[in-house]
């Protein structure tokens, strides 16, 4: 199925378009005056141009969620304008429709009705009052003139959405800056988020549903109680809201005070309850967190409680510059780690807030972080896991999963490199699958690109490769080999994030890709890992993997997000089985928790920090140990690519052996460390194991007995490195 949203720009059209992507439905959207990424520009009053959009777009389903730039009352000062837009650029759009035979949805209002005697049922009779409520109706009209029509009303329809002006960012601009709000106490409402609008609208479309529905919110309550609900949920006084009787705020357009509208309807149709209030907040409250502007000023949070919030935060950043203070640096007494912990206040205070919100599980912490990750990678999705290892297993098991097309079963081949870490390929063998090794670079440390397209076999379904160190594997040639033999490439990124390859990050060249926020990475949660989809298809899998397996996608706290929580019919469960328990793959819970996440949120603000501090490190490093190239062989790396350092590798050689160099090194306090599992399969676990080589392994061997690394994580300062270095000329000093 295609879609066209017209008015993608809106806070309806752009949970249209998220939730149709999340659906997998191709989509594309429309704006007029305000651009949206991807959106087509498009005047809906200019015929030929929603013809030449339809032309492109070739809908099968067409949503109209165009609104106009002033509300009600700018509808009501423009009247000829607002027929333009609301009844003339309808009837374009509804013939374009007509002629693709796409099924429309319209998108109205309870304001087609005089507000006397709300809620109001579908069959009601309507009767509008303003120039926009009159522009609807007869837009409705003409929308049901074509077959397999759908009009949706709907009310009081808000959301977390910078772009928009919608109610609840009303409420967040005045409030926020210190202002009261008037708000009419006699217009009676059914708050209706976003969200729910959407994905119930997108379900109503699937079940092939026709004429007109009320979707709305559960509750009905006045406008003012709605106001100092979304200020409560957004950490705002809610006494600013002031409750006002409608006729004192001077409003141009007549607005319907006893509104509201009535949901048997759409109860029986998808089989469920519409969200209430409650479940609403929720989902409103993380996208609210999920912003990273979303900071509530101090002089405008309320209570006792939320000052008390404020003071305790202030404490822990103090205590930060008493505690955590970096100590002086004493040569041979203070242990130069090869990696380690890198923080400040802003760590700190967040994770403090994560606790004295108590969301053990993850939540607001964890989509804000999941949200900064996606935003950096610019992927189709992010998912924070619990640790590396973790993300790895959820990568393959993704791949595994009985929802997939052309998914791997055991018996087929993944090719990977004999140097690797354990998690790497445990995964793999665990599935049933058949790890092929490939020797590896010394120097690079990587698989080596040459002896790859030799390794693939007609069992051959996958490459599974690490950048070593954080240095960037050839992903040319593993790209171009996936591509051509049809094979899934998964990037382990743990060791790289940062680095690019031709000016593209790591981690973005794989259909999946996986991070460790372990202590010793670049950054941190003290145990965490991601995985970076960027194959949408995987997206749904993966985070069914990582949450249970389950088939339902609501976040923790919520309840039918899809509209048909008992409305579903999937393996041999009986018809209406409860959807929070309905299991589609085999899975476990991976999530961190919202304190570890509320740790990676802060740390992600310093990633460009920490990546340019480990390459100046690095940098220092090798220009100083230059001298030493008859002894030691330094990291290379692909002039293609720019390394995101996860520590400084050597091999060395001329009569040194690692055993004498690490031990001085250890002697004067100087962290090492040898490159993983060596040869992973000389490993006491993985003996035996059903795998291939492809070859032989001498480089492996080789990397096995003769390297090491040393640290080069931004907690090494320019009087450690001198150190490091003197203590190298004193080691090769001494073999003269």
């Amino acid at each position: 199925m295609k879609a066209l949203v017209v008015g993608a720009s809106g806070q309806l059209g752009g949970a249209l378009l998220a939730a149709l992507e999340h659906a997998g439905v191709d989509a594309v959207g429309t704006f007029r005056t305000k651009p949206h990424p991807g959106a087509l520009a498009l005047d809906v009053r200019d015929s030929a141009a929603v013809r030449a959009a339809f032309a492109h777009a070739e809908p099968d389903v067409v949503f109209w969620c165009v609104n106009n730039p002033g509300g009600v009352d700018w509808c009501e000062e423009h009247p000829d304008e607002a027929k333009a837009l609301h009844v003339i650029g309808a009837q374009n759009v509804f013939e374009a429709a007509a002629k693709r035979r796409a099924k429309l949805v319209y998108f109205s209002t309870d304001y087609v009705f005089d507000g006397r005697n709300g809620p109001y049922s579908e069959d009601a009779e309507p009767n509008p009052l303003s120039v926009y409520a009159r522009a609807k109706l007869e837009g409705e009209k003409l929308a049901l003139e074509l077959p397999k029509s759908l009009i949706v009303r709907t009310t009081a329809v808000y959301g977390w959405s910078r772009q928009s002006k919608n109610f609840a960012m009303q409420v967040w601009d005045k409030l926020s800056a210190g202002a009261t709000m008037k708000v009419p106490q006699d217009q009676i409402c059914s708050p209706t988020m976003v969200d729910y609008l959407a994905e119930a609208s997108l379900r109503l479309v699937d079940v092939g549903v026709e004429g007109i529905v009320n979707v709305v919110g559960r509750d009905l309550l006045p406008r003012s109680e709605l106001g100092r609900s979304l200020a409560k949920a957004m950490l705002l006084d809610p006494e600013l809201i002031e409750p006002v009787a409608t006729e004192k705020l001077g409003q141009a357009a007549a607005r319907p005070l006893k509104g509201g509208l009535k949901t048997e309807k759409l109860v029986k149709l998808l089989g469920t309850e519409p969200w209430d209030l409650k479940d609403s907040l929720n989902r409103f409250r993380r996208h609210w967190r999920g912003d990273t502007h979303s900071v509530v000023p101090k002089k405008q949070v309320s209570g006792e409680a939320e000052s008390l919030r404020r003071e305790i935060l202030d404490k822990v950043s103090k205590y930060y510059e008493l505690a955590h203070k970096p100590k002086p640096f004493v040569p041979y007494k203070t242990r130069v780690q090869y990696s380690g912990r890198t923080f400040g206040p802003e760590e700190m205070t967040a994770l403090a807030d994560s606790a004295l919100d108590f969301w053990l599980t993850m939540g607001p912490y964890g989509e804000l972080f999941e949200s900064k990750m996606k935003r950096f990678f610019k992927s189709a999705d992010f998912l924070a896991v619990n640790a590396g290892s973790t993300a790895n297993l959820t990568a393959v098991m993704t791949l595994t999963s009985k929802q997939l097309e052309g998914r791997l079963k055991p018996g087929d081949e993944v090719i990977t490199p004999a140097v690797t870490f354990p998690t790497t390929l445990t995964p793999l063998v665990h599935a049933g699958l058949i790890p092929v090794f490939v020797d590896c670079e010394v120097g690079t440390y990587n698989i080596n690109p040459n002896l790859i397209a030799k390794a693939v076999s007609k069992k051959t379904r996958a490459i599974m490769v690490p950048h070593t160190l954080g240095n960037p594997c050839d992903l040319d040639a593993l790209t171009d080999l996936a591509k051509k033999k049809g094979l899934w490439l998964v990037e382990d990124n743990c060791d790289a994030l940062g680095a690019t390859f031709r000016r593209k990050l790591t981690g973005t060249f794989g259909d999946l890709a996986t991070l460790s926020f372990y202590p010793a990475h670049h950054i941190t949660m003290g145990e965490g890992g991601g995985v970076i989809v960027n194959n949408p298809r995987l997206s749904r899998i993966a985070r069914s993997v990582r949450d249970w397996g389950r088939d339902c996608w609501c976040a923790p706290g919520e309840s039918n997000t899809c509209g048909r929580r008992f409305g579903w019919e999937l393996g041999e469960l009986p018809k209406g089985y409860d959807h929070k328990y309905i299991y589609s793959n085999l899975g476990y819970n991976f999530k961190p928790t919202d304190m570890q996440a509320a740790v990676g949120a802060a740390q992600a603000d310093r990633i460009g920090d920490f990546v340019a501090a480990r390459r100046r490190n690095f940098q220092t490093l090798y220009d100083g140990l230059k001298r030493y190239e008859r002894q030691l062989i330094l990291p290379r790396w692909d002039p293609r690519a720019e390394p995101s350092w996860f520590a400084f590798p050597i091999t060395v050689m001329g009569g040194i052996t690692r055993r004498q160099l690490v031990a001085h090194l250890e002697n004067a306090n100087i962290e090492t460390r040898e490159l993983f599992g060596g040869n992973i399969l000389k490993q006491p676990a993985f003996l035996g194991i059903k795998a291939r080589v492809s070859g032989k392994l001498p480089e492996t061997d080789r990397i096995m007995r003769d390297t090491l690394f040393i640290g080069v994580y931004p907690g090494i300062t320019d009087e450690m490195i001198a150190f490091m270095l003197k203590t190298f000329d004193e080691f090769f000093a001494a073999k003269r």
